[in-house]
């Protein structure tokens, strides 16, 4: 794999994480922007959520090109 671009993908499954959701994506790019800046996407799966965790999930993909929902 020499001279391969390394791309480290973080998955946080989410169930009615509204009330934490932001702290945690505030944290995860915190430790991650430290590690490997601009070589990393974090894949956020909701699975059913009934609050609005998912619509603030589509809130941080629409500013943040390394997230995916």
């Amino acid at each position: 794999m020499k001279g391969a671009v390394m791309l480290i993908s973080v998955v946080v499954p989410c169930y009615n994480e509204e009330p934490v959701i932001r702290e945690t994506h505030r944290r995860l790019l915190e430790v991650l922007e430290q590690l490997e800046p601009d070589r990393f996407e974090i894949l956020y799966v909701n699975d059913g959520s009934c609050d609005r965790t998912l619509e603030l999930l589509e809130e941080l993909q629409a500013l943040d090109a390394r997230v995916r929902v």
